[in-house]
């Protein structure tokens, strides 16, 4: 009678008998190729990435901060020992406009968790009702004056704050175009980040005078863009003044 089982070199494969030899030397050198090569990609992928940036979110230390509430031209805090303003913003996907109406003008302590970068810096409020304690109206003073307005025209990108400062790493870039539309449609203060001497510049964003942005501006968030407008500066916070018909895709 004829044996009809391949001999032990047989390179032939029948999947109930043992692999042969010949067989399982070139899938353990294809193992080990594959390995080799993976990681060589994921090398390769990390060392072009772009830096994340320096952005804090400071989430496990509570702070309080004492200072004058001014809505305009974005709810902030102007702190009493002369520092730059934090800009104040809730939670999650919100603005605090509605909490922090009803202290505008006034003295308030406020506690919450900052987020920071290159020296710009928001608190978020905690989310208990005393967050925010006011002490008392102050006299309406007018914003400080800052330096006189200069015709300007940038390239950059439109960001959320929040994002851009800290909860997000990185928080620009087209892969976070929808949570940046979300935060700034929500209330959250729009950025145009330009680089200026191989660094990002970011200045506060009023459109029509407002943070609020209409459709045609929220569709263009985390796109590359040209601005035309003004330079200057309110209570010590950069800020671009422009309007949509000049806020274009590059």
């Amino acid at each position: 009678m004829h044996d009809n089982h391949p001999a032990p070199n047989d390179p032939f494969y029948v999947g109930y008998l043992p692999v042969p030899p010949r067989h399982l030397r070139f899938v353990r050198r294809l193992v080990w190729l594959l390995l080799i090569w993976i990681i060589a990609l994921g090398v390769l992928i990390a060392a072009r990435m772009r830096p994340a940036g320096d952005a804090i979110w400071h989430t496990a230390a509570e702070r309080t901060w004492t200072g004058t509430i001014a809505l305009e031209p974005y709810p902030m805090l102007i702190p009493d020992d002369g520092s730059d303003p934090l800009l104040i913003v809730e939670m999650a996907k919100h603005g605090a406009h509605p909490r922090v109406a009803p202290l505008n003008n006034h003295s308030a302590e406020i506690r919450g968790y900052l987020l920071e970068r290159d020296g710009r810096r928001i608190i978020e409020l905690a989310p208990d009702d005393t967050a925010l304690t006011g002490r008392g109206p102050v006299p309406r003073v007018p914003p400080e004056p800052g330096p006189p307005a200069i015709p300007a025209t940038l390239t950059g990108e439109i960001v959320d704050g929040k994002c851009y400062l800290g909860a997000m790493k990185p928080g620009d870039g087209i892969t976070h175009k929808s949570c940046a539309t979300l935060c700034v449609r929500g209330g959250l203060p729009p950025m145009l980040v330009s680089v200026e001497n191989g660094r990002p510049v970011f200045r506060l964003l009023l459109v029509d005078g407002s943070t609020t942005l209409a459709e045609p501006v929220l569709a263009l968030i985390a796109e590359q863009v040209r601005v035309e407008g003004e330079l200057t500066e309110i209570n010590g916070l950069p800020v671009i003044r422009t309007n949509a018909a000049d806020i274009t895709a590059r």
